[in-house]
């Protein structure tokens, strides 16, 4: 079992959110969740017939992302479910059983706010969403980063190979100046509350799974942009300048389901690391500066949506890009 650095439990220990990824034939499937830590483990409920919780039982390599105001850490795990209505997952919980009432203690002490909002929202609350409808997930943490500020990785555990040092770029890039904007084909309520820049959390696969690292988004003309440090980026280990990816952007709620929005567009990237001062990576670093994001070496990562998933509230449905 690997420990958790001190920094970064901190960091854990602050954070409201995981935004989570699995692995499933679209690529990444990411989604912000509430969670626990207990036993240098984090803790994540879901939905029994969820397609996260299928994925994890087709791949169990899953990545988190954990920001507390402008630190974050991101990390690479193994799932395991504890259900109580799943048979083949009793002997496992059993043997573990201290550490999963631990857990969901802590789970529940942590997330009591939310929990107060489903009891507002009783009458409304799909059973998906209620505790018998509800798989336990044991994330064991196998490497970790810790970002300061949003910035590089500054404190770095686990066998990251060959991640750290460099990232795959697109040879050229232009930003998009024109046609249509690119979330247009959402809910019209969910794509203006969205706006056209902030923070949200990207999904790369990569060739040992998934990776979930912090980033700035922008509209830009007719493109949809992440922004984040090259280093933060090389994490993924895509080895392709232009892996599937997710980019999750939401607008969440202090304490109710309820009022929660956001939108998954899933999709591929192309990610291109400003080193030289091109033509290119001048457009490349303008799209950096309306993100927000002043680093040395940014990585800017155009997506290319191929479907939206959307929700609000207890509401969701999928659209397809044009």
């Amino acid at each position: 079992m690997i420990e958790l650095p001190v920094p970064a439990r901190g960091v854990l220990e602050r954070g409201v959110f995981c935004s989570l990824a699995a692995n499933t034939p679209l690529g990444p499937h990411a989604t912000p969740m509430v969670f626990a830590v207990a036993g240098n483990r984090v803790w994540v409920t879901t939905s029994r017939g969820s397609v996260k919780a299928h994925a994890i039982r087709r791949d169990a390599r899953v990545a988190g992302l954990v920001r507390a105001g402008r630190d974050a850490v991101v990390f690479s795990a193994t799932a395991t479910t504890h259900d109580l209505l799943d048979a083949s997952s009793w002997r496992r919980s059993l043997s573990r059983g201290a550490l999963v009432s631990l857990a969901a203690a802590r789970f529940t002490r942590k997330n009591a706010r939310f929990f107060a909002g489903y009891a507002v929202d009783a009458h409304r609350v799909p059973l998906a969403w209620m505790p018998p409808g509800r798989v336990f997930v044991e994330l064991a943490i196998e490497r970790g980063a810790l970002l300061e500020g949003d910035r590089d990785p500054r404190v770095v555990w686990g066998d990251w190979g060959d991640a750290i040092g460099g990232a795959p770029s697109a040879e050229r890039f232009r930003a998009t100046r024109v046609g249509e904007d690119p979330l247009a084909r959402l809910p019209a309520d969910v794509r203006a509350a969205l706006g056209d820049r902030g923070r949200g959390a990207l999904a790369l696969e990569g060739a040992e799974g998934p990776l979930v690292v912090p980033a700035e988004w922008v509209v830009s003309g007719a493109g949809l942009y992440a922004v984040a440090p090259g280093e933060t980026i090389a994490l993924a280990a895509t080895g392709s300048a232009t892996p599937r990816a997710a980019l999750v952007i939401d607008r969440p709620s202090s304490w109710r389901a309820r009022s929660m929005l956001g939108v998954m567009v899933r999709g591929v990237a192309e990610v291109h690391v400003t080193t030289r001062l091109t033509s290119g990576e001048r457009s490349a670093r303008a799209v950096a500066s309306e993100a927000g994001l002043d680093v040395d070496v940014p990585a800017i990562v155009r997506i290319r949506p191929k479907r939206f998933v959307w929700w609000r509230g207890w509401r969701s449905g999928t659209v397809m890009a044009g």
